[in-house]
């Protein structure tokens, strides 16, 4: 069996760390905002061109290349309402001298994605009674177009910031914001995108705080579900989206649109979320086949990360789904699935995230554990 091509190369930056498990690279990075950006780039910059330059080449193929310089422009204007944390973080990436001028010019725009483009996706939260495992599930497809390049670039960080949650999040090179992730307190989640809404509320506010950011402010800051709902009211949301979230005891979906916050409660022991909201102030009577499929689930009482799985590919959306996930909040375990789509019946690995969290790079022994 041929063996999978590692694009990036095992090794350290100033406390960071550069690893494999299994076929997936795992980025450890800690310390102050700068140190955080400086490892980001020193660890992942020299190999990450293509995978920098996708949102410029998927703007140019959806025929808006002309619009390029003013997308740039609309990300650095948004990331101006970032915290100034995470403002320090991509410039100190920039500075650190290990990725290009043309892929400095990207960064603003991978870490606005959420509000210039689309992504369909499904998720599902199962309580403590519906499953056969340590606590609830939480399961997720990760749906995009990938041109052949973002499939092969996914990456699992391992951020630890000084004074604030580590946490551990499926993304990107390049990618300073959390799209999935989990946190040291057990607290997951994951974003899903929508494209109606009936509060009438614009699509679009420019003076909100990109949301991959918000969605990382909730996993440095929060324990819990109700403490995601508190962030997420005293933010000024940009745009429609769902956010699933599951603790060790509880799930919700937070429905949000720049004028609302809806919070949407599991049904029988199961939350099913896709592309649509549900919420009677937001929904405009959508349905959608993946939303039924997934609220089957209250038919059992036995689910576990296998079924879950199964669960999930049989709501894969082919070619767009380049990772798979479930969560275990209470065991802080993550199983994941990438590579080319569909990877939803691809062997997941397992990582067991409590140590790695917990762990100091800088003492080079960090490791997860692993199983196929």
């Amino acid at each position: 069996m041929r063996l999978p091509v590692r694009l990036f190369d095992e090794r350290q930056a100033e406390g960071g760390r550069l690893f494999y498990q299994g076929d997936v690279p795992v980025v450890v990075l800690q310390g102050s905002p700068e140190q955080i950006g400086r490892q980001h780039a020193a660890l992942l910059g020299p190999h990450a061109e293509p995978v920098l330059e996708f949102p410029k080449r998927f703007i140019a193929e959806a025929g808006g290349a002309h619009f390029w310089p003013l997308l740039v422009q609309a990300g650095r204007t948004l990331m101006l309402q970032a915290p100034p944390r995470y403002q320090r973080e991509l410039v100190a990436a920039a500075d650190q001298g290990a990725i290009t001028a043309a892929m400095v010019e990207v960064l603003p725009v991978a870490n606005t994605l959420l509000e210039l483009r689309r992504l369909g996706c499904s998720a599902v939260a199962l309580a403590d009674e519906r499953t056969t495992t340590d606590g609830p599930l939480l399961g997720r497809n990760f749906d995009f177009e990938t041109m052949g390049i973002l499939d092969r670039y996914t990456v699992l960080f391992v951020v630890r910031p000084e004074g604030r949650h580590a946490f551990a999040s499926v993304g990107f090179p390049g990618l300073g914001g959390v799209l999935s992730g989990m946190n040291d307190a057990g607290l997951a989640l994951a974003t899903l995108d929508v494209y109606q809404s009936a509060d009438k509320s614009r699509k679009f506010d420019p003076t909100g705080t990109p949301l991959a950011f918000v969605f990382r402010r909730i996993l440095e800051e929060c324990s819990t579900v109700d403490e995601a709902e508190a962030l997420l009211r005293s933010e000024q949301i940009t745009t429609w989206m769902n956010l699933i979230v599951c603790d060790p005891r509880e799930s919700a979906v937070f429905e949000l649109t720049p004028a609302t916050v809806g919070r949407r409660e599991p049904a029988a022991g199961v939350l099913s979320c896709t592309n649509h909201f549900r919420c009677p102030e937001l929904s405009v009577g959508e349905t959608c086949w993946r939303y039924s499929r997934l609220a089957a689930a209250a038919q059992s009482n036995a689910w576990n990360v296998d079924r879950v799985q199964s669960l999930l590919h049989s709501v894969n959306q082919g070619e767009f789904t380049m990772q798979t996930m479930v969560f275990e909040p209470r065991s802080r375990r993550l199983h994941l699935a990438t590579g080319k789509p569909p990877v939803s019946d691809r062997a997941m690995t397992t990582f067991d995230l409590g140590p790695l969290l917990a762990e100091r790079a800088a003492n080079g022994t960090a490791s997860a554990a692993v199983g196929q």
